[in-house]
């Protein structure tokens, strides 16, 4: 599903992309591999606290990188509402 959403261009890939929309109030779904950098790690789980995203740590960034299409990925952001719904429902029932 993450190849979709990135298709229709409502996926942001990397730190930077990500903490630009989170900024501008576009980001509604953020994915944090759990073996991101410490650094990393805390600085957008306090930009989700303070925006008020939602947050969903994928086990590692080579396996969500690969979802992507990128070798690895440490963070990810959905800017499109729908799609972020449809990938809490997903990825907490087990899919990808």
């Amino acid at each position: 599903m993450l190849g979709l959403v990135r298709r229709s261009g409502a996926l942001l890939i990397g730190q930077k992309a990500c903490e630009e929309a989170i900024l501008g109030n576009r980001a509604k779904l953020l994915i944090l591999a759990n073996d991101a950098g410490h650094s990393t790690k805390r600085n957008f789980l306090h930009l989700a606290e303070k925006f008020a995203i939602d947050v969903m740590l994928y086990p590692d960034k080579k396996s969500l990188g690969t979802l992507v299409g990128y070798k690895e990925a440490a963070i990810i952001a959905v800017t499109d509402v729908n799609w972020s719904e449809r990938l809490k429902k997903s990825l907490n029932s087990g899919g990808e």
